[in-house]
């Protein structure tokens, strides 16, 4: 399914490992460094092709018919209610991670007593994911299929699952079917999940369910729908039946198979797999490995001039780099400066949010409640002070905690916003340094430009973590003694006192809300910002290192300085080489 991609990728991993071979002195290790990220990344290959989509629309069924075999279990009920990662291995193997860290192996049998909502009824064994290594040679090349529960049943767990996993999607397979129709409650959904996932794969499944008529009335009333609502006139619909698909790949029943149209999507795949995606990452890689060997070739051509240059001019040239690099110091923590700005704008986001929502929502909480009250009158009351409980429950504390998931995807993307801007101030910083030096020497510069920003990660989703129920209701109603009181007087007791209380809950609630995202933003930034000024200073100590060795090379004699030369040109050649391999790797993707 991968074959040219894998073929791509091995060479661009031996070039990797032939540039980390060549013997640069006074290159910073964080190139070296950078080098084994890529290289990595290059190996892992993770690909996240998700499955994504309503209960009951077929996802299990689509994926097993993908690894031609029953691996998922499947049902006529809500059924996936854990996110289950299926990646190559030589062997079936099927591990489940729990959240707080520990492990299990498992055999298939025992499968659904962790993935499914019968087996494991609103998460109670704590798990966080399964993931099975499988031989299907769909997997091969470093996708991995994912199946998600599916969202809008009536285990509101199952959702929040889904959603809390869309950031790490690469592309996704977006199943409906043709009976229903799209619901809107499907384009909510599709609507929040085109925030993560760029590349989306519409597949209208239960195609054996209509005649060639109602199919192509069908699949042109769902295009037609998801072009109006993603304002996008391009959408493309692929017609599925994933039961005659995994009909056709158990028995081998070719003409099982090509009217379930499985060939059709699996070609629609490789085709994005190795064309798209892998064309994407590789350009990528090959982008940042330029940019390693240029600050080799730079480091070299340093040094190089450097040796070259007399001794006087050498040790003036050096006294005016010192200079530059005093000036760019300051830039550097200027830089610190702004971010701390942007920091404290977040900071101050937030608190208008926060009085907004005790301006509008707390007027509309307390209106509830009382409505609430009038209306259960008629109970006793015990029954009264659980009714009204439960309105909290149900009503304000879940009013407050989607505000707080709300905000925490807003703070994520200013954070995001803000971390790219620091990013490419720093980049600009480094870019000084060496252009600096540069100048000093007469050495011309290529700048190859990378997608990526210093940064591991834009954005702090690993901070915020899951989202925390931070409402707490622990005695906001009082349990008096209701006997001595009559009824009316009683209920009327327990209404005051949550319409006194509740606005003393929101405003403690809300002081925690601002405690914990203020914690969490700074530690964020102070990691951040550390990785970065130690990018500049890196960048910085490489430089002088350099420039100090030359002097010591100029005063150890002529013949010193001949054999360093000579190795520095063998180090050139050695680049020159590597550069024109990546050169013509990069002409043929």
């Amino acid at each position: 399914m991968l074959e040219k991609y894998r073929e791509n990728q091995q060479e661009l991993i031996q070039l990797l490992q032939d540039m980390k071979s060549i013997q640069v002195s006074g290159v910073d290790k964080t190139l070296t460094e950078k080098l084994d990220e890529l290289r990595e990344k290059l190996e892992k290959n993770a690909f996240y092709l998700v499955v994504l989509g309503e209960f009951k629309r077929g996802k299990s069924t689509l994926i097993n018919s993908l690894l031609k075999d029953k691996l998922l279990p499947t049902s006529v009920v809500p059924l996936t209610s854990i996110v289950t990662i299926i990646r190559w291995g030589p062997q079936e193997d099927i591990v489940v991670r729990f959240k707080n860290g520990t492990t299990k192996t498992i055999t298939r049998k025992e499968l659904p007593e962790y993935v499914t909502e019968k087996g494991n009824p609103n998460n109670i064994k704590d798990v966080d994911f399964v993931e099975i290594s499988y031989p299907a040679e769909t997997l091969k090349g470093g996708v991995h299929l994912i199946d998600t529960p599916g969202v809008g049943s009536i285990f509101e767990n199952n959702t929040q699952v889904t959603y809390e996993f869309l950031p790490k999607v690469d592309a996704a397979l977006f199943l409906f079917t043709v009976d229903p129709p799209l619901s809107q409650s499907e384009l909510e959904f599709l609507r929040d999940v085109r925030q993560y996932v760029h590349k989306i794969f519409f597949i209208q499944n239960k195609i054996d369910y209509l005649d060639g008529e109602e199919l192509a009335e069908s699949l042109s009333f769902s295009k037609k729908t998801l072009e109006e609502v993603l304002q996008d006139g391009s959408v493309s619909i692929q017609p599925l039946s994933a039961k005659l698909a995994l009909e056709g790949q158990l028995s081998g029943d070719s003409d099982t198979l090509q009217r379930s149209r499985l060939p059709e999507l699996q070609a629609l795949l490789t085709n994005f797999l190795t064309r798209e995606k892998g064309r994407i990452l590789l350009q990528s890689a090959l982008q940042s490995s330029r940019k390693v060997l240029n600050d080799m070739e730079f480091s070299v051509e340093l040094e190089r001039k450097a040796i070259e240059t007399p001794l006087r001019d050498l040790e003036t040239k050096i006294e005016l780099f010192k200079d530059e690099l005093e000036r760019i110091q300051r830039d550097k923590e200027d830089n610190g400066y702004f971010f701390e700005a942007e920091i404290k704008r977040i900071m101050d986001y937030l608190d208008r949010q926060l009085e907004r929502l005790r301006k509008t929502e707390l007027p509309r909480m307390l209106e509830e409640l009382k409505r609430e009250g009038e209306a259960l009158k008629h109970l006793p009351v015990s029954e009264y002070v659980k009714k009204m409980e439960e309105k909290l429950n149900s009503g304000i504390v879940q009013t407050f905690d989607d505000w707080i998931m709300e905000q925490e995807k807003a703070l994520n993307e200013e954070f995001a916003r803000v971390s790219r801007q620091y990013s490419d101030r720093t980049n600009d910083v480094i870019n000084r340094l060496v252009q600096a030096s540069a100048k000093l020497f007469d050495i011309e510069l290529e700048t190859v430009k990378t997608d990526e920003t210093i940064s591991s990660d834009s954005r702090f989703y690993y901070l915020l973590g899951d989202p925390p129920r931070f409402f707490d209701i622990a005695g906001a109603v009082d349990f008096f003694s209701k006997k001595l009181l009559p009824k009316s007087l009683s209920q009327k007791k327990v209404l005051n006192d949550l319409m006194k209380k509740l606005p003393e809950r929101i405003d403690a609630n809300c002081g925690r809300v601002r405690a914990d995202f203020m914690h969490r933003i700074r530690e964020s930034f102070f990691n951040f910002r550390w990785t970065l000024n130690s990018k500049i200073d890196a960048t910085a100590e490489s430089i002088q290192k350099a420039l100090e060795q030359a002097v010591v090379m100029q005063k150890e004699g002529a013949a010193k300085k001949d054999e360093k030369l000579k190795k520095l040109a063998v180090e050139a050649a050695k680049i020159a080489e590597v550069k024109h391999r990546i050169e013509a790797l990069q002409a043929r993707l």
